[in-house]
């Protein structure tokens, strides 16, 4: 993008990607190395981000959500608009709808509208494989997921794909939905089960991901078992909470963003308030681990968690990519816009 373009009419047109664009441009690989250059540099200052801006409605989780971020690499800045509706799952529906805007960073022009529902379940999937690559134990092979929503669907087709995971094992409050997961799980080749109880599920597991809108936590530390990796990626607002402050008392724990985990992660928040931890017992963020600034995992028994809220960078940096696959593929639609 540079000044030709914008002076350029013919060039100028605003690039619309809605789902289907967005997943025909992209593939689990690629969105991990976008998510962890993204978080790489979310903690070496490339990314200038400000936490999420939240205006909560009435029903617990429901808001409008406005992230925005200049990666200064980038040809393209932007800011994603969500509405968040938990509740659209029991409907069929997603549960993030809105876009991503990018403008080009010569005149600030806007260029492209990419759907942000679509983006967000990659991003945030891509993150917690990143992580996972970094902090389980190689040889992990067994998965348990607290939810059966479509980021559960998304995070084991994302972690299986960074560890040879072969048996999963399923907790939700609706034993239909979850035995549904499962069974598309054992037919995707996995041993695929469903437990009683969240504590059944997540017992003797080597990787645990919690995927939830839950209000109060339905995860709870004294579960672990040592050696276990925890992404906690559902609650990205500080009315909802899946996981305990035990948790963190035995786990040590990365976040993608300190600003937003000290502001938006309601057991952290509560943790500290309440002297359980101190900020400082925070080990760090995930990107400095990463670029091996920080040590991740240091011992095969140790309980490791990343802490995912989703950072503005992520969401910036997969809309730059897909912008530029959309160029060379012709996908989309112009439209005329702005000028």
């Amino acid at each position: 993008m540079d000044q030709s373009t914008a002076e350029n009419p013919e060039e100028a047109d605003f690039l619309i990607l809605d789902a289907n664009a967005v997943k025909s441009l992209i593939d689990i690989s690629q969105s991990i190395d976008i998510a962890e250059r993204a978080l790489k540099k979310t903690s070496n200052g490339t990314a200038i981000q400000d936490i999420r801006r939240v205006l909560e409605f009435g029903e617990t989780g429901r808001c409008l959500s406005i992230m925005y971020a200049n990666v200064n690499d980038l040809p393209a800045f932007g800011a994603k608009v969500l509405s968040v509706y938990p509740g659209n799952f029991a409907h069929g529906l997603p549960s993030h709808r809105g876009g991503i805007l990018l403008f080009e960073r010569q005149r600030g022009r806007p260029v492209a509208l990419v759907d942000g529902g679509e983006a967000t379940a990659w991003r945030t999937a891509a993150a917690s494989a990143a992580a996972t690559r970094a902090l389980s134990r190689a040889e992990s092979s067994t998965l348990a997921l607290l939810g059966y929503g479509e980021q559960a669907q998304r995070h084991v087709e994302a972690i299986a794909s960074v560890r040879p995971i072969r048996t999963i094992r399923v907790w939700g409050r609706d034993v239909e939905k979850a035995e549904l997961f499962a069974k598309t799980q054992r037919k995707a080749g996995f041993d695929a089960k469903v437990c009683e109880s969240a504590g059944q599920a997540v017992s003797g597991m080597d990787i645990v991901c919690t995927v939830t809108t839950a209000q109060t936590p339905i995860l709870s530390g004294q579960w672990l078992t040592p050696g276990t990796h925890v992404n906690a990626v559902g609650a990205s607002v500080p009315s909802c909470q899946e996981i305990d402050v035990e948790c963190l008392r035995r786990a040590r724990v990365w976040v993608d963003y300190m600003p937003m985990a000290l502001t938006a992660a309601a057991e952290l928040i509560q943790a500290v308030r309440e002297g359980i931890i101190q900020e400082t017992d925070i080990c760090g963020e995930i990107g400095a681990v990463f670029e091996k600034k920080i040590p991740g995992r240091q011992s095969a028994s140790e309980i490791t968690l990343y802490r995912s809220l989703g950072v503005p960078a992520q969401d910036i940096e997969l809309a730059n990519f897909l912008y530029e696959a959309a160029a060379r593929s012709g996908t989309g639609v112009r439209v005329k816009f702005g000028g």
